[in-house]
């Protein structure tokens, strides 16, 4: 630019979109994945939580105990008829606040309380408490049984239901009662906006709340009589059949308790007993909900809505917060997905099953609730979801990106990784015993993380600027006082020697392995990044000067490549051409590495390219395209574009890393995305979707903003900084 650089710019927009837009940021990113968590540091904040899901007053709520599964599994398909959360209650009525605070916000003054189990479960305490609210005692309904078999049963004979069909499961653990549960509560079920629809389209379907009950019965042993008697003493005549669906296999519920229904139930249909069940609880909860006629939600968007347009998440390994969160996802006619921390391939399947079914892409795929928080189900499990459902891609062998360090805040602070903040980090290196450095440009110090935490190196600042950010110095000594001014690039060699480009400062420092600060070379002009040869030199972008140094470890330098610029106002202005050494130009380089036979990549930024120096000073271009120059600048303009990389398209590429088997990796700043360059010159996007952001995951679902370095980690991973985020990234393969 005339009167600044590409770097400067760089940095203002930075400073507005941390200070101003980085909440946004954060939404949009949410608003694209249609992720979302619904949980609390207990089970029954995470109820609550639950709860308010279901909005304004309610007519009816469902109270339970939180300290074991049943009778709640059972009251699913019962809430759902009476259009009320499910509540969990601890042992007494004064821990148990978290539900009396929603019933005294949410219940209507007349409304019903269901109380499921006896006075063991739920004591007698409670409904005093609910009168001393206000809450009349003949609007309290007791259901209970004297066993957990007896209590379902009791909940089985308060829904309405013409007694033609119901789900059998077992009683003793609750992974296939809990995949069964939405599907009893939903079975029947007809929302109004699904009924009117319907009926605009010449069809008459009433609107119903449907539900079916959900009938326990124990592993070992016969099923109780008073189950049997129940089933035959239903009303109806002789025409009126009988199904059941049995879930599980016969390890869950033996073949023997089948043989019983068939002998003694009167009315059971001739194939009334249908075993739906799978190799393990996963595999049974992905044969009950990829049955096509239990969730469709086509209808939707006048006929042209996604058959699955919404997902619960529950863990399959533990209960609590799966319990209130059936009743939502009954609610919203919605599946509940089991999942753990290794994501079983029977569930990776249903939500293939899923994606292939609603076939959209991300804008209009399904969104993904999790019930409970990370400790529950885990982010890598929501990432891995969420990619399936808006991508369909296979995960095996795939590289996935997650974040080193850094909370994403703007800001200066050591200590564990995920707490770390970066006010606009630029390089970053690895040392030979795997700490990692970071450039931390915008507080002028050098930060390295290992250990699982982060801690500054070398830097201190003394002062604040209009913006707050942290002022700068240029002063040598010890790490604590030694004085940095946006530091850049940094390389560590076998010492533990660090080399730091010293940007605003024009210097090439140095911080030995006693923390003593020295100036190698002063009077650059922004040095942006370094790399070291073979034989120990150092090579250097000047960037601003638009061309390649190479410096000795005694601070003498000289050109390698680029110069005959013109200075015009003065500023010196970058060309572009190939040639040798100073016959070749350049325009504001900044990113370096190291290749094969000791060949320099240069990450020529302002020409929107990818160029190769070889050892005696020759410039090629391996990649980037682009001849349009940008108005009132010295740039080209940018683009992106996959393909042979002359033809490839770059926007502003900052970083740049290479293997020993010469594949190039470049952080494409400006189009968000990690680009790789076969050793064939192919250019292909490695990782980002192109948006501005901070999601995770698999490459089409990552997101950057504006990442500055890439460089290869001793184990063949990829060390990304993610300037604009504030974080450190890491793709692994």
């Amino acid at each position: 630019m005339k009167k600044s650089s590409y770097r400067h710019v760089l940095l203002l927009i930075s400073l507005s979109a941390c200070l101003v837009l980085q909440p946004l940021f954060v939404f949009a990113s949410q608003a694209t994945n249609q992720l979302e968590r619904l949980y609390g540091n207990t089970r029954f904040q995470t109820m609550a939580q639950i709860a308010l899901m279901f909005p304004g007053i309610v007519d009816n709520v469902v109270l339970t105990t939180g300290s074991n599964f049943p009778d709640a599994l059972a009251g699913v398909p019962l809430a759902h008829q009476k259009q009320g959360p499910l509540l969990l209650l601890e042992s007494t009525p004064e821990l148990s606040q978290e539900a009396f605070n929603y019933i005294k916000a949410h219940l209507k003054p007349n409304g019903h309380i269901y109380i499921l189990g006896g006075t063991v479960a739920v004591p007698d305490q409670f409904l005093t408490a609910l009168e001393n609210l206000g809450f009349k005692r003949e609007n309290m309904h007791r259901i209970a049984g004297y066993d957990r078999y007896e209590t379902a049963l009791a909940i089985a004979q308060e829904l309405q239901h013409d007694g033609s069909e119901f789900y059998l499961v077992q009683g003793d653990n609750f992974p296939d009662a809990l995949s069964a549960s939405v599907l009893a509560a939903t079975t029947g079920y007809v929302s109004v906006d699904k009924s009117n629809y319907f009926k605009a389209e010449g069809q008459t379907l009433p609107p119903s709340l449907g539900g079916i009950p959900l009938i326990l019965v124990p592993s070992k042993g016969a099923i109780p009589d008073s189950i049997i008697q129940y089933l035959n003493s239903l009303p109806g005549d002789n025409t009126l059949k009988q199904t059941f669906h049995v879930v599980g296999g016969t390890a869950v519920i033996p073949e023997e308790r089948l043989l019983q229904l068939k002998s003694q139930v009167k009315r059971l249909a001739p194939d009334g007993l249908t075993r739906i069940s799978g190799d393990n609880r996963y595999g049974t909860m992905g044969q009950l909900n990829a049955l096509t006629s239990n969730f469709n939600a086509s209808w939707q968007n006048e006929g042209s809505g996604i058959p699955i347009p919404h997902i619960y998440l529950a863990s399959g390994e533990n209960f609590p917060d799966a319990l209130t969160g059936a009743v939502l996802a009954a609610k919203n006619e919605a599946p509940l997905v089991l999942v753990n921390d290794l994501l079983p391939q029977e569930t990776i399947d249903l939500l293939m099953g899923y994606f292939e079914r609603n076939q959209r892409g991300i804008q209009q795929g399904a969104a993904v609730t999790a019930l409970g928080g990370s400790s529950v189900i885990s982010d890598k499990t929501m990432t891995v979801v969420s990619y399936i459902l808006n991508y369909g891609g296979s995960i095996t062998n795939q590289p996935s990106v997650q974040t080193l360090a850094g909370s994403g805040r703007l800001g200066y602070l050591d200590g564990q990784n995920q707490r770390a903040e970066f006010a606009m980090p630029s390089g970053i290196a690895e040392a030979k015993d795997g700490t990692v450095y970071v450039a931390d440009t915008q507080n002028h110090r050098i930060r390295a993380i290992s250990g699982g935490s982060v801690r500054t190196v070398a830097g201190a600042t003394t002062a604040k600027d209009d913006y707050g950010m942290s002022v700068g110095g240029f002063q040598d000594g010890p790490a604590t006082q030694a004085l940095f001014n946006q530091p850049k690039g940094l390389v560590v060699d076998d010492g533990g020697t660090i080399f730091v480009a010293d940007s605003a400062n024009g210097a090439i420092r140095v911080i030995d392995k006693s923390g003593q600060v020295t100036t190698l070379v002063k009077g650059l002009k922004a040095p942006s990044d370094l790399v070291l040869g073979t034989k120990g030199d150092l090579y250097v972008t000047e960037t601003l000067n638009h061309r390649i140094l190479k410096v000795d470890r005694n601070g003498n330098w000289s050109v390698l490549a680029g110069g005959g610029y013109e200075m015009r106002n003065n500023w010196l202005f970058g060309g572009y051409a190939d040639g040798q050494g100073e016959q070749a130009r350049f325009n504001e380089p900044s990113g370096l590495a190291l290749g094969p036979q000791g060949f320099l990549y240069v990450a020529d930024t302002g020409n929107q390219r990818i160029r190769v120096v070889s050892p005696q000073g020759e410039v090629t271009t391996l990649a980037g395209s682009g001849s349009t120059p940008i108005v009132d600048t010295t740039y080209y303009k940018g683009g992106f574009q996959d393909g042979p990389g002359l033809n490839a398209q770059f926007h502003f590429p900052s970083g740049i890393a290479v293997s020993a088997e010469g594949t190039v990796y470049v952080a494409d700043t400006y189009n968000h995305r990690l680009r790789e360059i076969s050793p064939l010159g192919v250019v292909k996007t490695l990782a980002g979707n192109g948006l501005h952001g901070k999601e995770n995951g698999f490459p089409e679902q990552v997101q950057f903003d504006s990442p500055v370095a890439v460089k290869i980690s001793r184990e063949g991973d990829l060390l990304i900084v993610d300037q604009f985020n504030n974080l450190i990234r890491l793709l692994k393969w």
